[in-house]
């Protein structure tokens, strides 16, 4: 291929299709109309003869030779951009890139206020999208290059996919404040007794709590899952259900019309993890995110405001 012929553009237009998924979204991304892009997209098929990306049900979907030109023309990029940033050095204070970052709700409750105070502060010109984390997708998505990180629980990820612990997850049960039965304590019994909300972005009705009670031979009765925390307090204020959540999302608000009570059973908590592909290992962009992501939850640790 004759690289005087190849418009830079052209792989930054790439790239920005390949992490959106979407002709019109991916335009919003780089500041372009949509039939700029779409412009943009015939000539990358042209240039690579390839349709490259494929219209589905929900946007576009690579092919085959997109996720193989993928890996090469994101590093490719990354390089160009840190070399005229600073001579193959990131600096936070001039980058203006953009860090994409899948999880769910309420890790983004209780990271984001406290990441982006930082990023003003030392990094304004960075951007963050934080995706809605479904963990069936994670390792593609991490695969892909269609997000940097990703911080969920995944003790089954393959070699490929690097991981380091954040910060550690307690739980607690919440209650409507003029629940019917539990009124001073939440026992085992009457967490066992009364139906329960979860929070999954699997859509199903059995959780990590579930599998915990299969082990002890217990069993609850969830009666509904949805997959975000901010309907929970109102829906158990008028319920005689029970949600449990992260001690760090409830303690983020006073929640009118509920109370909280320890989880009626043993259990040692868990970590939520940092998970990357290693091919990103030497990125310094995502180094230094990655360290930053880190300095940000040991604050968590710490109980600062």
């Amino acid at each position: 291929m004759n690289l005087a012929a190849v418009d830079l553009n052209l792989l930054v237009a790439f790239d920005a299709l390949l992490g959106e998924g979407s002709v019109s979204a991916a335009a919003a991304r780089i500041g372009l109309s949509q039939p700029a892009m779409s412009k943009r997209l015939a000539h990358l098929r042209q240039l690579f003869a390839d349709d490259l990306f494929v219209r589905s049900a929900d946007g576009v979907r690579p092919t085959e030779k997109a996720l193989d030109l993928a890996d090469p023309i994101r590093a490719a990029l990354r390089q160009i951009e840190d070399a005229l940033g600073g001579l193959g050095q990131f600096s936070p204070d001039r980058s203006q890139r953009v860090f994409r970052i899948a999880t769910t709700d309420h890790v983004a409750a209780t990271l984001a206020p406290r990441l982006m105070a930082t990023l003003r502060q030392v990094a304004p010109r960075t951007s963050i999208v934080i995706r809605s984390l479904h963990r069936q997708d994670v390792i593609d998505q991490l695969e892909k290059g269609s997000v940097d990180l990703a911080i969920t629980i995944l003790p089954d990820a393959p070699t490929s996919i690097k991981r380091v612990s954040l910060f550690h997850v307690d739980w607690v049960s919440l209650v409507s404040a003029s629940h019917p039965e539990i009124v001073d304590e939440l026992t085992l019994d009457l967490y066992l007794k009364y139906p329960h909300l979860l929070v999954t972005h699997v859509g199903d009705l059995k959780g990590y709590v579930d599998r915990m009670l299969d082990d002890r031979g217990l069993k609850r009765n969830v009666v509904m899952s949805l997959p975000y925390a901010l309907a929970v307090p109102a829906i158990i204020a008028r319920t005689d259900m029970i949600c449990t959540l992260s001690t760090n999302l409830v303690n983020l608000a006073s929640w009118p019309g509920v109370r909280s009570f320890p989880v009626p059973f043993d259990y040692s908590g868990y970590e939520e993890t940092m998970l990357w592909h290693r091919r990103n290992d030497s990125d310094p962009g995502h180094g230094w995110m990655r360290r930053t992501l880190l300095e940000v939850s040991e604050t968590l640790t710490r109980h600062e405001p």
